[in-house]
């Protein structure tokens, strides 16, 4: 064994070296990308196309019972790793209170909280349009109610007769 230190690696290998762990990196941050976006890709195809809802399905997956006098105006639902519904109803103004209650809601209604928006039309159709309701008031759920499912309402008051409700639910 020699006392004499290491030959220090030559400019050429150096540069190598920096080279090589830069091509490292930058393929593994590619490879990040192309998994991320290949699951996001891959979770979206195991989502079925929207479809129309029926009014039991509506009660049944977002947890609510329809009072006497509801006209259901739209409705569709997605199912996959997670089921989203959107609906469109009308019920009886005097209806509202009861409908809440049998629905279980965790919050009341807002004044003024707009917690659906056209974005979240699951059928992607023609006949959603909150933002055209004046007088609105909503609910917003944070934490899942029955069988994990969120909610989220918006209710339109410009009628002095009915209501008009959008409700988004979903559930994993």
């Amino acid at each position: 064994m020699s006392d004499q230190p290491a030959p220090k690696p030559s400019r050429k290998a150096t540069v190598a070296l920096v080279l090589a762990s830069v091509s490292l990196v930058l393929s593994l941050v590619t490879c990040g990308f192309v998994a991320v976006t290949g699951l996001e890709t891959f979770a979206d195809s195991l989502q079925s196309s929207p479809r129309p809802a029926s009014a039991s399905e509506v009660e049944a997956i977002a947890h609510v019972t329809f009072p006497p006098g509801t006209v259901l105006l739209s409705a569709a639902q997605s199912n996959g790793l997670e089921t989203h519904l959107s609906a469109r109803f009308r019920i009886p103004r005097a209806a509202l209170d009861t409908f809440l209650t049998d629905g279980g809601f965790a919050a009341g209604l807002t004044p003024g909280l707009r917690a659906v928006t056209k974005q979240d039309d699951v059928g992607g159709g023609d006949t959603w349009h909150p933002e055209t309701a004046v007088r609105v008031s909503g609910i917003d759920e944070e934490t899942p109610g029955p069988n994990g499912t969120y909610r989220r309402l918006l209710v339109d008051l410009d009628r002095e007769d009915a209501v008009t409700v959008y409700l988004c639910a979903s559930r994993p």
